[in-house]
């Protein structure tokens, strides 16, 4: 569910910089940024399902469980995927390890190395602090380096659970082209936290910033204006406003609407409007 959630916030900080590519300008930012949030995002969502064995989407080989302190031998194969838990550590760590040697993954994209995850605690409890780190960790042979770290804040004064996000990385592209990537956003579980067996009626706010440079020079910056709202059965935000300002180039207002699920949002750029669907 946090995976989900945290897509929303790249999707635009992203996604639209994409629709600025080709519509408003010759920045080609957009698909680097798009790259690093959503791999991220991916990072999160691969290390909640290895904690249940279950890989769909991101997987190519047979999955290998290990438990730290119980297994130690096993073989494996060119393309499968080995979790090691080990919950006697403190923090708990869980490590999911693709190789060293590309394999194409069910969604299509081609992973080696290691994604490390940390947990304090349980993902609803407070206070619990969960980190994401990549190790030599690659997809389509960009290199994904940084930390990802979730904290449980508790109950807002609408007893509903937010969390802070923070992203701290960089990816270096197969060009030799470097990113360097950071983001904090606020994220409040406003929609189905009282139904925990059914995921799909979950809905999220996300608040915050992000910020990138480009070791050839420029960047960007992007806010929330009002919250993003994201609803996990729809998989994309149904409303709020983001604003983006590349450097050197227009500001970008982006808003998603007024609630509707319709894959639907407006860019606006030197007040010119533009529907994208």
């Amino acid at each position: 569910m946090n995976a989900r959630s945290g897509l929303l916030f790249a999707l635009l900080c992203m996604t639209i910089l994409g629709c600025g590519k080709n519509k408003y300008d010759n920045d080609a930012s957009a698909l680097w940024n798009f790259k690093i949030e959503t791999t991220f995002d991916e990072i999160t969502n691969i290390s909640d399902q290895a904690i249940t064995g279950n890989m769909v989407y991101y997987k190519s080989g047979e999955i290998i469980t290990l438990i730290a302190g119980e297994h130690t031998d096993y073989v494996k194969t060119p393309c499968s995927v080995v979790i090691t838990i080990d919950t006697l550590a403190s923090p708990k760590v869980l490590t999911v390890d693709y190789g060293n040697t590309n394999c194409t993954c069910n969604d299509g994209k081609t992973r080696r190395g290691k994604i490390i995850t940390t947990f304090t605690g349980p993902y609803l409890s407070l206070g619990t602090v969960i980190t994401h780190t990549p190790d030599n960790y690659y997809v389509n042979d960009i290199k994904y380096e940084g930390i990802k770290t979730v904290t449980n804040l508790g109950l807002n004064s609408n007893g509903q659970p937010h969390f802070d996000v923070q992203i701290n990385g960089s990816a270096t592209m197969t060009t030799g082209e470097i990113v360097t990537y950071s983001s904090s956003r606020s994220r409040t579980w406003v929609e189905g936290y009282t139904t925990l067996l059914n995921r799909f009626d979950d809905a999220y706010d996300i608040t915050g910033t992000a910020l990138a440079t480009y070791s050839s020079g420029g960047g960007y910056s992007c806010q929330t204006n009002t919250p993003i709202h994201v609803k996990v059965g729809c998989g994309f935000p149904v409303s709020g406003v983001l604003q983006i300002t590349p450097t050197n180039k227009p500001i970008r207002s982006i808003d998603y609407g007024s609630g509707t699920c319709d894959y639907t949002f407006t860019v606006t750029v030197n007040g010119i409007t533009f529907t994208i669907n």
